[in-house]
């Protein structure tokens, strides 16, 4: 082809008619071709399963649900990823045995993978979304629906019944699960709260024990007490004044009063004491009081001298003391024994006002510990009071769940045996594979037109040779001719339908070859139940045509 002097509209009509029988070869090849693919592909079933998503039976401003309600994608997301799990699925192609001629050159991983990707999961836009023509993202989504395709149409209803079922338990389980792991971790904690508040009463009961009097609560008491040791000492101090004093007058007196000789004996002294003893009951003195208790001593010492022959006498010579004398003794010996208490009682008193200000001081240090322990007392306590109110409603929320009484999945829709083959589109293919078909024609007939250098009219040759052309001689067909044209066409066509009646019959063989015979060729009791056959035990049929 000449394209120098350009292409005109009659050229190309020309072109056509020369190339017409390498593009339709070409095109009807292409197309025959597509057709033997469309047909030999095999069905493909689709079954689905709507689940709607019920709200809580019960009121939540009553019981509030112990699962959270998320988005439904979530959950639907980490639900299909438990159920799609490898053990999940090979547990399901094990009871209804799946694939069974894929597991004769696949590994299970492998089979595994078709089935799930032949598994779709997606929610359900409402009607309203769908007019809109886009969602919401506020928008609330209570449906979704579980899918899947397989060359049989019972394999891929028994799979989808199977599927929503196993959404349902995993559903329940999920929730029950999570509500009692909920209760078992609020009693847990509740054990270490209680062991924790047992712990810091021991403590507090041992820091009480072991700081007696150093308790803040011992603090009044004890300034009390310390009040009054101190006004005891006073009281003690005066009296060690007085027998101090006393006794240093008693001294004077026997240091300057005369001496008697023969003026006492000792037994006129017992009389003397015996007689003082009376004076002294008399006066209303106790039997402890110091100067009875001092006489009945002095009597006792003198008894005990009259007994071993002992007489008392004076250094001066054999004189005695005189009365008044003896007298000022005795009462010198009282007021130094009085004296002598009186320290002996000023040093106990100080000993324990001692005691009791150490009291005071250590009582700081033990209540802030005291303090330190209360305040984690008051925090666990506050603490285990909380739990204790969460234990309540998560007992409340667990036998919620137990009895599927909160937010629960319900088959809507259940699954059925599909009438027709959801894929291949076979008309689809077809139509697109004509436009395809027909466009390789045409440029199978462009192409060779290009690739074609002879001249086929006046006008490319005058382009060629630069002379014009003064006439032009068409072709000149004898009868020979024309018969053996009209021999060629008929082969041609006899050839052509030949290839196309071929290539249908064949595509119709392969199809029934690949997917078995129609539906309404086949006995119609298949579409009525499902016949689980080699792919499902006898108890699997039972479940599924039970719900059916």
């Amino acid at each position: 082809m000449n394209v120098e002097g350009g292409v005109q509209l009659a050229e190309l009509w020309s072109i056509a008619r020369r190339r017409a029988k390498l593009m339709a070869a070409a095109s009807l090849g292409i197309m025959l071709a597509i057709y033997w693919i469309a047909m030999a592909l095999p069905n493909r079933y689709e079954s689905y399963a709507t689940v709607l998503v019920t709200p809580q039976t019960v009121d939540p401003a009553l019981v509030a649900a112990g699962v959270p309600e998320s988005d439904l994608n979530n959950r639907l997301y980490l639900m299909s990823a438990e159920i799609l799990s490898r053990g999940r699925l090979s547990k399901v192609i094990d009871d209804l045995r799946l694939y069974g001629a894929e597991s004769q050159y696949m590994v299970r991983e492998q089979i595994i993978d078709r089935m799930r990707d032949s598994v779709d999961v997606e929610p359900v836009i409402p009607e309203l979304g769908q007019e809109v023509g886009r969602r919401r993202f506020d928008e609330e989504i209570n449906q979704f629906k579980i899918s899947f395709s397989h060359r049989d149409a019972n394999v891929a209803m028994q799979v989808t019944r199977r599927l929503s079922h196993d959404f349902i338990e995993q559903h329940i389980e999920t929730r029950i699960t999570l509500s009692q792991k909920s209760l078992e971790f609020i009693d847990d904690e509740l054990a270490r709260l209680a062991e924790r508040i047992r712990e810091i009463e021991a403590r507090v009961a041992e820091v009480k024990n072991a700081n007696p009097g150093r308790l803040p609560e011992d603090m009044t008491a004890t300034q009390r007490r310390l009040e009054r040791l101190m006004t005891d000492m006073a009281f003690a101090q005066r009296s060690l004044a007085e027998a101090t004093s006393d006794e240093a007058f008693y001294r004077s007196q026997i240091n300057n009063a005369p001496m008697a000789i023969g003026e006492m004996t000792p037994e006129n002294r017992l009389k003397v004491l015996d007689l003082l003893i009376a004076e002294y009951i008399a006066r209303g003195f106790t039997e402890k009081h110091p100067d009875v208790v001092m006489t009945k001593l002095e009597i006792a010492t003198l008894k005990q001298a009259i007994a071993r022959g002992e007489v008392e006498i004076a250094k001066g010579g054999d004189r005695t003391l005189s009365y008044s004398q003896q007298n000022a003794e005795g009462e010198r010996r009282r007021a130094a024994l009085r004296r002598v208490s009186a320290e002996a009682e000023i040093a106990r008193l100080h000993a324990a006002v001692d005691g009791l200000q150490t009291l005071l001081a250590q009582t700081p240090a033990v209540a802030e510990i005291l303090d330190g322990l209360e305040r984690d007392y008051r925090h666990l306590f506050d603490s285990y009071q909380d739990f204790s109110n969460r234990q309540l409603e998560a007992m409340v929320q667990a036998q919620l769940e137990r009895r599927q009484l909160g937010e629960q999945f319900r088959v809507l829709e259940a699954a059925f045996i599909a009438p027709e083959a959801a894929s291949p589109n076979r008309l689809l293919i077809m139509i697109l594979g004509s436009v395809f078909a027909v466009a390789v024609g045409v440029g199978v007939g462009i192409l060779r037109e290009s690739l074609d250098l002879s001249l086929h009219s006046a006008r490319q040759l005058q382009t060629a040779i630069s002379i014009p052309v003064l006439a032009a001689i068409p072709n000149i067909l004898l009868e020979a001719d024309l018969a053996a044209l009209r021999r060629s066409r008929i082969w041609t066509s006899l050839g052509a339908a030949f290839v196309i009646c071929f290539v249908l019959v064949g595509g119709a063989a392969n199809y029934f070859w690949v997917n078995g015979a129609p539906a309404f060729l086949s006995d119609d009791s298949t579409l009525e139940a499902p016949v689980a056959g080699e792919f499902a035990p006898a108890e699997t049929r039972t479940a599924v045509g039970a719900d059916g």
